[in-house]
Order: structure tokens, then C-alpha cells, then sequence
């Protein structure tokens, strides 16, 4: 069965570059929000441009993901203090050999399918503010997609020049930490670029895969915008499994991420964004659900581990959970313990 993955990449003043070049780039503290954008996925990019004294925005593509995420501090977009890149993790991009759309289409029509309920990822204009790469459905895709197609029926032969796709595609290690003794990530987009990085941990977690793991499907998004104030879904794997020659949903880990010492207010979050996971996912039901949340090791705050212990015990008969802590050996290798009651 073909699938197809679609990402919203948003930059207000930078799509002419990244046409020219091929890439897409986000800074350190969204090397996560990259992390997530695999080689033949599909993209579409949102931008501003100034028509007479107004600045409208515009959404072009599609155009296909042909490398998997790297760094490059090569100049493309602006630099930085040490005369580098601000956007150093990238990915490769090109225009689509099938049809190829040179014109785009208003936002507005994003708009309008998000008014329809026909876009849930979108929740509204802070989305596309405060984000460099927005995850979309399926069919949210195919939407935009068929949007595009429409607005350029007969295609286009305006290739991208890829001026970019012989920069070195270097590994990035987001595994970078502080403290001297319980050591923590610098940054919580680290331990989730960690987590993306690596699905047999993430897998691990979830429990949800035993066995062959060829007769699994996991469909990952991450920072999902919710309504609720500020909010966004860490990680969402939505997994289906291979029985009777048929792909059947078998569950689905939502994740909250902290890189340093769980709050006990973390478990109010996490149940929100259980319950926004269930509204949101065709198919979904919240019993279907494994919230669970990730912090570092408690190491001497007993009192703050059993907070959490409580908070467990308090919603151990409406929701599926568990609680993970991690740590970090001599080797900055990564440990995960679950917390047991």
C-alpha cells in the first residue's frame, strides 16, 4: 500500500532561496521540527509576498524531500555572528518531474478548508508564526495538493536550479548535555530529535511493536499545534499492524517531553493532548491511547518523584499511562527507566 507524507514549511521572506537552492533549512533550537522530514516526502511551502502596499501570503509546491535531514553551515539564508548560516539543519528539495506548479495558491484556501474541518493541523495564524515545519494528514496533503494541481492544470517546466544539492550532507548528534553529575539536554528539542532519530527506543517506549517488525507501521508527527494555549504535541506514532493482509490501526503513543525533572502539572498536559490526539485522528479513540511523558532522572527528589506517583494513581482509571525518566552514562549513552508505582 503506497503512503504519502506531507509537511507545511513556512518561511515569511526566504522561498525564492530556497528555490533557487533546493534546501530548507531551521535553526538549533528546530533541529526537531526537521527531524521528522524523511527523502520522498512531499512538501508545500507557505510565504509572504508584497503585492503593492499589502503583504499576502501564498503556499507553492509541491515539491519532493530528496535527502534525509543534515548539517551545513554553508551561507544560503543569513548569517550568523560567526559569519555562518542561522539554518545549518536541512533537508534537499526539488520540484515534482510529474507536474510541476509554477503559480501558487492563496492561503487563504488553507483557510478556508480549516473552516470547513477539512484541516485540523492548522489551528490558526500562530501556527504558521511560530513554526518552521508544520506536519499535515494524509488528506490534508492531498487537499493542498489537489488545490495546487488545479491552479496549474497544464504544469510547468520551471525546474528549481539546485544550486544547493552538492552541499556535504553532514550527520547532526543531538545528544549534547549539561550538568556535572545527573546530566540533562541543553534543549528539549534534543531529546526529542533523539527520539526521532532513533524508532526502536521510540518503539521501546510504546511497546506497542512485538515481534516481526516488518508487520508494523508506525506514522510519526511531532509539535502538533492544539488549542490549548501555547500548546503543542511533542510526538504523536500512530501504529498499524499487517493481520489478514490488511493494515489495521493498533494504537498510538502521545508523548510529553521534558529534558529536565518532571512537574506534576506535565501529567495535566499530557491528558489534554491525549484527549486533543482522539479529536483529531480519524479512527482514534482515546482508549487506543499511550500517554506517556519523559523527564530526566529524579535523582534525590524523592518528594517530586512520588507527585508524579500520585498524579499517575489519580488517573489510573480514565487514561492510559506511563511515566519514563532518563539518564545519561559516562558515554552519553541514554538510559530510559520506567517509573513503577
Amino acid at each position: 500500500m503506497q503512503r504519502y507524507k506531507f509537511h507545511l514549511f513556512i518561511t515569511p521572506i526566504f522561498y525564492e532561496k530556497s528555490f533557487e537552492y533546493g534546501l530548507f533549512g531551521v535553526g538549533r533550537t528546530q533541529m526537531n521540527q526537521i527531524a521528522n522530514v524523511h527523502k520522498g516526502n512531499f512538501i508545500f511551502i507557505y510565504t509572504t509576498q508584497k503585492i503593492g502596499n499589502r503583504t499576502r501570503p501564498f503556499i507553492y509546491g509541491p515539491f519532493k524531500v530528496v535527502s534525509e535531514p543534515f548539517y551545513n553551515d554553508e551561507l544560503v539564508w543569513a548569517k550568523d555572528e560567526n559569519g555562518k548560516d542561522k539554518y545549518p539543519y536541512r533537508v534537499k528539495i526539488d520540484t515534482t518531474v510529474e507536474h510541476i506548479c509554477e503559480k501558487p495558491i492563496s492561503a487563504q484556501k488553507l483557510y478556508d478548508l480549516r473552516e470547513e474541518g477539512r484541516i485540523k493541523s492548522v489551528i490558526d495564524s500562530s501556527a504558521l508564526i511560530n513554526k518552521s515545519i508544520i506536519n499535515l494528514l494524509p488528506s490534508e496533503g492531498k487537499l493542498i495538493l489537489e488545490s495546487l494541481v488545479q491552479q496549474n492544470a497544464y504544469g510547468s517546466t520551471k525546474e528549481s536550479p539546485k544550486k544547493g544539492h552538492n552541499q556535504e550532507e553532514n550527520n547532526f548528534d543531538p545528544r549534547e548535555f549539561l550538568g556535572e553529575g545527573l546530566k540533562e539536554f541543553r534543549l528539549e528539542s534534543q531529546l526529542e530529535t533523539y527520539l526521532l532519530n532513533d524508532q526502536n527506543e521510540l518503539n521501546s517506549l510504546t511497546q506497542f511493536v512485538n515481534g516481526d517488525k516488518s508487520q508494523y507501521f508506525v506514522d510519526i508527527y511531532n509539535q502538533v499545534s492544539t488549542y490549548i494555549a501555547g500548546g503543542a504535541v511533542d510526538i504523536i506514532a500512530v501504529y498499524e499492524k499487517n493481520l489478514f493482509d490488511m493494515w489495521l490501526k493498533l494504537g498510538v503513543g502521545v508523548f510529553e517531553l521534558k529534558k529536565g525533572v518532571l512537574e506534576s502539572d506535565s501529567i495535566d498536559q499530557l491528558i489534554e493532548y491525549i484527549e486533543w490526539t482522539a479529536r483529531l485522528f480519524p479512527g482514534i479513540k482515546k482508549e487506543m491511547i499511550q500517554g506517556i511523558v519523559v523527564g530526566r532522572d529524579f535523582g534525590n527528589q524523592r518528594e517530586r518523584e512520588q507527585e508524579i506517583i500520585k498524579k499517575f494513581d489519580d488517573y489510573d482509571r480514565l487514561y492510559n499511562l506511563a511515566c519514563y525518566t532518563y539518564s545519561v552514562d559516562e558515554n552519553s549513552k541514554i538510559i530510559f527507566k520506567k517509573l513503577t508505582r
